[in-house]
């Protein structure tokens, strides 16, 4: 470095050689006593002589000449003196010297000492003959000493250099031969400009500084400060690699460096700092190792990355240096903090947590661009409002796209699962669940809003679900976050401590647990506990559905089957179009081709009805058919318009799950057996299945028995286990001999 090359003078090259041609001369002066000299005065041991000047060539080329206005030894010559003094020594081309200046110097032939008490000023590169084509490098000290053995150089006093790029000062330098070290050994300033018109100067500044020539190294200590506009680097010990005016790189103890712009601030540090420069004087990346930290500032976010290492790298733009991109790798963490809102809408903290995170920053430098994890690490939202869930996701990889304000826009994720956990506000007002909820998936993908909240969330691939009792999976998953609703797709699943639902597609409520199951739904609710399903099916056991569609609200008491709609236990089934059961009200409602179907208790009969509607009530137990019914059991049939169904008492010891039932409309009663048939009709009918009891009234009742023929009355009661036959208000028609008259009187059960 030819702003560096004082140094050399100070020592080995210049001051060296004057010194050993100043002894030269002395052994010459004394020797020319003998004879004349020209241009000099005949001498004795106390000789005194004007304009003295002395040279030496070799090759046919000059190597060294030095002038000097006066020249003066001591008697016993231990000591000689010198005035304006002019030094040139000639480089090997001939065309140029390095020329010293000196008021005067002092010569001490017993210790081979020169020492030059005044100002000495150095000049290199000058040229034999012509206007120099730039600048030549000037240095300027005083209270130079020499040893001429060692070839040592020392001044405590201020120097002063000026060179083609640049300038600088220090105070007491010395300069060792045997090393080619160079030190600058207090309060050292040096200004290095750029190559370039119109480019940034840097300014380097340290307690003391160590040049080595050949290597092309600094070493600057205890302190350290380098400043190039607003890029500024404070350390401890630095080592400063230098090409000609141009520092290559920097290596930093206990480094901290900060990049100060309107809109933009930036500020790393680590234990260990290594910046490049590029060609122009800029900073081209910096590595930070050991506890490397890594601040950019803007008006929107605090962003703080922390690594074992950090990597940073820089560009220009419009003659400003700005981030571009940054690693951290061991115990990697980017924390991305939003400037609070004055009216409370802070976004949430991102907190990112990998072995190797890469960040990657919009054009300018002041906002994020993309973030992504090379290994697995964690991605914690933490919220800045009472209203917002904290969310912790964990994954093998995760890439992170930001919009406008360093808001996150996308979020992809491999191998992911995800914690969420009630806010601040559920578990104050003790509303929703109040459970950790926990998902994982092969892979996730976040869609934003403008402000940066959670829009959507899609989980594909083996997603699970789980939240205290709440349980759910499918092939994918997608989360509607403001809505609070996940959608289920491909064979989902969602069950709890009641029971489950499984569908091709699943949308549930999260908050409340209400839910929309399309397409092959399938429900089973386990056995009521708590006394708040329906008795028209048995509580001690599973309850099924099917339906093209189901739905749920109210917490799982209101269920709706759509479509090709069943609801069973075991052999105990309603079919039909559509289902409803209302838990709370104990009601179940059936539309559109309904069947039912119950299995008797003590013997493998059933009671089946289908109709085209059918309301059942647990409140009198009462189901209710319309729409044309057709009613079956074991050796008889009903026909009617509508049918009323009571159902026995649970527990009731019963064979049959009904106790009796009205029909009403069009009514046709066939009862069969092997060896003889009925058929009733009328307009109203009771049946009693414990009896086996049958009341046709109203409109002509009418019996055909295929072995006694027809009977009419107004009331026809018949029994179907035995022969029996009671006929009220129809005195002509033939009468059963075997039952008294009074019977003809019997009321129907209530």
């Amino acid at each position: 470095m030819r702003s560096l090359r004082w140094l050399l003078l100070l020592a080995i090259v210049l001051v060296s050689a004057a010194v050993f041609r100043i002894y030269q001369v002395q052994q010459t002066v004394r020797k020319s006593q003998q004879r004349p000299v020209p241009s000099a005065v005949s001498l004795d041991t106390k000789t005194m002589a004007n304009d003295w000047e002395w040279g030496q060539s070799g090759n046919g080329q000059p190597q060294v000449k030095m002038f000097a206005k006066s020249f003066r030894q001591s008697a016993d010559g231990s000591r000689a003196e010198l005035g304006d003094i002019e030094l040139r020594i000639f480089q090997k081309d001939g065309l140029h010297f390095d020329r010293v200046k000196s008021k005067a110097a002092e010569f001490s032939t017993s210790d081979n000492r020169l020492y030059s008490p005044g100002a000495a000023e150095i000049t290199l590169d000058v040229p034999v003959s012509g206007e120099p084509p730039h600048q030549l490098t000037t240095i300027t000290t005083a209270g130079i000493n020499f040893d001429s053995k060692s070839g040592q150089a020392v001044t405590d006093e201020h120097v002063a250099f000026t060179f083609e790029n640049g300038d600088g000062t220090c105070t007491g330098a010395r300069y060792d031969p045997q090393t080619h070290a160079l030190y600058l050994e207090h309060d050292v300033t040096l200004n290095l400009r750029g190559k370039e018109p119109g480019s940034a100067s840097m300014k380097v500044e340290a307690g003391e500084l160590e040049w080595n020539e050949t290597a092309g190294i600094l070493v600057l200590q205890p302190w350290s400060r380098l400043t190039r506009e607003q890029n500024i680097i404070n350390a401890q010990k630095s080592t400063v690699k230098i090409d000609g005016s141009l520092i290559q790189w920097i290596d930093a103890a206990a480094g901290h460096g900060t990049d100060k712009t309107p809109g933009r601030d930036v500020d790393y540090s680590a234990d260990a700092l290594h910046v490049a420069y590029d060609d122009a004087g800029a900073i081209q990346s910096v590595n930070g190792t050991g506890h490397a930290k890594l601040i950019a500032n803007s008006t929107t976010s605090l962003t703080t990355i922390n690594g074992d290492q950090v990597w940073m790298t820089f560009a220009t733009a419009e003659k400003e240096t700005v981030l571009t991109a940054a690693t951290a790798t061991g115990h990697g963490s980017l924390e991305s903090k939003p400037v609070p809102d004055p009216k409370g809408n802070t976004a949430d903290t991102r907190l990112m947590k990998s072995e190797h995170i890469e960040v990657y920053m919009k054009p300018g430098g002041r906002e994020l661009n993309k973030v992504e994890t090379m290994t697995p690490g964690t991605m914690e939202f933490v919220p800045n409002q009472a209203g917002h869930h904290r969310r912790l996701l964990k994954a093998d990889r995760i890439t992170v796209g930001y919009g406008a304000r360093n808001e996150i826009q996308t979020f992809h994720a491999t191998a992911a699962s995800t914690e969420t956990y009630p806010s601040e506000e559920d578990l104050r007002r003790k509303r929703g669940s109040l459970a950790t909820a926990y998902t994982s998936s092969r892979t996730l993908d976040v869609a934003f809003d403008e402000k940066g909240e959670v829009r959507t969330m899609k989980q594909s691939g083996d997603f699970r679900y789980a939240e205290a009792e709440r349980k759910a999976q499918a092939e994918s998953a997608t989360l509607e976050n403001e809505k609070n609703v996940m959608t289920l797709e491909r064979g989902a699943r969602i069950a709890d401590d009641t029971g489950s639902t499984t569908a091709d597609q699943i949308v549930l409520d999260q908050a409340t647990g209400d839910f929309d199951a399309r397409g092959h739904a399938v429900t089973v609710r386990l056995a009521d506990q708590k006394n708040e399903s329906s008795a028209m099916l048995d509580k001690s056991a599973p309850t099924q559905g099917s339906a093209d569609r189901v739905t749920s609200a109210n917490r799982n008491h209101v269920l709706h089957y759509a479509g090709n709609a069943a609801v069973w236990q075991a052999s105990n089934r309603i079919q039909a179009e559509r289902i409803d059961i209302d838990r709370d009200r104990k009601t179940l409602l059936a539309d559109g081709k309904v069947v039912t179907q119950f299995q008797d208790e003590m013997r493998p009969t059933a009671t089946v009805v289908k109709a085209q509607h059918m309301v059942y009530t647990d409140a009198d137990r009462q189901a209710h058919y319309t729409g044309g019914v057709d009613f079956w059991r074991p050796s008889m049939t009903v026909k009617s318009e509508a049918l009323q169904a009571w159902l026995n008492e649970e527990n009731s010891g019963a064979d049959s799950r009904l106790n009796h039932a009205f029909s009403d409309g069009k009514v046709e009663i066939v009862q069969f057996a092997a060896d003889r048939q009925r058929v009733g009709n009328s307009e109203h009918a009771e049946y009693y299945t414990g009896e086996g009891k049958i009341v046709l009234s109203g409109g002509a009742p009418q019996l055909q028995d295929s072995k006694r023929g027809s009977t009419k009355g107004d009331k026809l009661t018949y029994f179907t286990n035995d022969d029996r036959l009671l006929v009220d208000g129809a005195p002509d028609q033939k009468k059963d001999a075997k039952e008294p008259k009074t019977q003809s009187h019997l009321r129907k059960k209530s």
